[in-house]
């Protein structure tokens, strides 16, 4: 198994890699002093886990994962901090990370994050197709993350559920299902939610007509967004622009 280590500290790392290979001397261990080389390894080579601290020169590891994560769904995110800071923890969790450790981390601990690795890697063989044993995993719900987190950040694209099902390297049925099953809305409600949202404050802008916000909000008609609209506010598009500007 490939891992790679991501702390500034030598002494961190060094008793980090010790007790890795105590509980598996097979692993083959990479170290990294900086975000800004972690970055660099994560996009020229495949892991299987990284274990993260979070304050690192350059790029946090936080900011890190934020890049990355997209492209290397593959690898199990450990954070490894001193930090026990609420908000840390909450934002490692929505990026989907495998477990937030506190140092210094304990044989035992992880002992029991890499058999979770273990576990995860061996689920990730080809498309993702899953069925109902193993729903409910920390690796189907940071699959549902990810596809929200795209869909927030891509709003303003014309993408669907089977562009970014592709991307995530899963079946659209299968996303589909999942996305439903923890959001408790289908994938087009939910993107219509996120646009409609933003369109408030989009026809608010000067200069801003509904054709343009039409294809800002990624809608290729102007009649379907403005329906959309009017089902979400119970008024026009063009009925609100003059509301918010006279």
């Amino acid at each position: 198994m490939k891992i790679i280590i991501a702390d500034d500290e030598e002494y961190v790392r060094f008793e980090l890699k010790e007790l890795l290979l105590e509980i598996n001397p097979d692993l083959e261990l990479t170290e990294v002093i900086n975000g800004t080389e972690f970055l660099e390894k994560l996009n020229k080579n495949i892991y299987e886990a990284a274990f993260v601290d979070i304050k690192m020169p350059g790029l946090s590891g936080l900011e890190v994962i934020e890049k990355i994560i997209f492209k290397n769904l593959q690898t199990e995110w450990i954070i490894l901090t001193g930090y026990s800071n609420f908000d840390f923890a909450k934002k490692a969790i929505n990026l989907g990370v495998t477990e937030y450790l506190l140092k210094p981390a304990s044989k035992s601990e992880l002992q029991e994050v890499l058999k979770k690795i273990e576990k995860n890697t061996a689920r990730k063989s080809g498309k993702l197709i899953i069925d109902e044993t193993i729903e409910g995993s920390s690796e189907t719900i940071h699959l549902v993350r990810t596809a929200e987190r795209v869909v927030r950040e891509r709003f303003s694209e014309q993408i669907g559920v089977a562009q970014i099902a592709d991307e995530l390297g899963v079946t659209p049925n299968y996303l589909s299902t999942l996305f439903k099953k923890y959001t408790h809305k289908t994938f087009i409600k939910y993107i219509t939610e996120i646009r409609m949202k933003e369109s408030l404050e989009l026809l608010k802008q000067p200069g801003i007509n509904v054709k343009k916000a039409t294809e800002l909000l990624g809608y290729s008609s102007s009649r379907h967004f403005a329906r959309l609209f009017r089902e979400s506010y119970d008024i026009s598009p063009s009925e609100y622009i003059g509301k918010c500007r006279n």
